[in-house]
């Protein structure tokens, strides 16, 4: 038993449906402590909680445990799943600080961290603690990876940067090696009919992926909009009847194009979760493709009220007020986040492209065509 109990405390993430040959093993009184935390990884990825503090707790109350900073990654990965997103950050940058001589451990600290920052929506604070990682690992193209999704989405990178990174990757690797980063950085990029086949294995890979599942899902409506809704209905069935579980529900009828269940959703969301602002700043997505803008408006006005530095929300309000015929505000708005993303070293390509639509139709309203639309003109040139 105790060789027994020595081999498998090597499986670095265990399948859950092996957690009663630990527990027994702990049980019959092997002297291996590390299978503690493996048991607490094991009840981690089946979502119960307690039962991982619980067994971290056996681990750390040994010598050897005591020792270890391991088991603070893996609270501090619990308290992200229990929402407490700021201790979480705390405690990674409380491993950071120590300085371990694992490098390992530095790496996963950071790379922590760097989550919690994106679930934050702190962009440029997660692309400077991935140019930590980076700068540690100059050859790691996983680390490529996950730095180009978050530099994607804090808009310090272009469209193009970002597939080039990923093109590169899938030009060089297996197929076989599929981290988290490559989900990331293929989840942040906007959808793609082309990579349907991409989408389908890696969600073969990885059934719990939403963000693939909800790319392959909007694949599948353009072409298919009758299997994008029965696929998304079997996805909802497994879906447990949570409060936590019904903005996921809202982001499948949303990938579809079922606005009205997407809709209802997010407003029982709100009603039962009223400070819920990503609810409302999705609801405020939801009107807008309803073209109610009028709502949406009110409803992003809400948000900013809330998170006034909201740039995706602000970008939004700028586009509502393009459409509701006031340019002048909305070039003012894009203007201001052009500015900051500049002082930020960046560069707002949503913002600029927006601009250049509103200056656009702002000359075609009044009798002028802008020289790169004059036929003659760029012949001439």
């Amino acid at each position: 038993m105790q060789q027994l109990a020595n081999a498998l405390v090597n499986i670095d993430v265990p399948d859950p449906e092996f957690l009663p040959v630990y527990q027994n093993l702990l049980q019959m009184g092997v002297n291996v402590p590390f299978l503690n935390f493996r048991v607490a990884q094991m009840y981690v990825q089946r979502q119960e909680l307690n039962g991982a503090r619980q067994a971290l707790a056996a681990y750390t109350a040994t010598r050897a445990g005591a020792k270890d900073l391991a088991p603070q990654l893996l609270a501090a990965e619990i308290e992200r799943r229990e929402g407490n997103l700021e201790a979480s950050a705390q405690r990674y940058q409380a491993v950071i600080a120590s300085k371990p001589n694992n490098s390992d451990i530095i790496d996963a600290a950071l790379g922590g961290l760097a989550g919690i920052r994106l679930q934050q929506k702190r962009f440029d604070e997660a692309v400077t603690v991935y140019d930590q990682l980076i700068a540690r690992n100059p050859q790691n193209l996983s680390i490529q990876l996950g730095r180009a999704s978050i530099a994607y989405q804090a808009k310090r990178i272009s469209q193009p940067e970002a597939e080039a990174v990923l093109n590169n990757w899938l030009a060089t690797q297996p197929a076989t090696n599929t981290p988290p980063e490559l989900y990331s950085l293929i989840g942040a990029l906007p959808t793609d009919p082309q990579k349907e086949a991409l989408y389908s294995y890696l969600v073969e890979t990885d059934p719990t992926s939403i963000p693939l599942q909800l790319r392959l899902l909007q694949v599948i409506a353009k072409r298919n909009p009758a299997q994008a809704q029965a696929r998304m209905k079997q996805l909802i069935a497994r879906i447990p009847n949570t409060s936590d579980s019904y903005q996921l529900q809202a982001e499948l009828a949303r990938s579809v194009g079922d606005l009205n269940l997407a809709s209802s959703t997010y407003q029982n969301i709100l009603a039962q979760q009223p400070d819920n602002i990503d609810a409302l700043a999705a609801l405020g997505g939801i009107r807008f493709e309803q073209r109610r803008f009028e709502s949406a408006q009110e409803i992003y006005a809400q948000v900013l009220a809330q998170k006034p530095e909201d740039k995706g929300t602000r970008r939004a309000l700028a586009g509502l007020n393009a459409i509701l015929d006031q340019p002048l505000t909305a070039l003012a708005q894009l203007e201001q986040l052009q500015l900051e993303a500049a002082a930020e070293g960046g560069n707002d390509s949503d913002a600029s492209r927006q601009i250049q639509q509103i200056q656009t139709d702002f000359l075609l309203r009044r009798g002028f065509q802008p020289p790169w639309e004059d036929y003659q003109r760029r012949n001439r040139n």
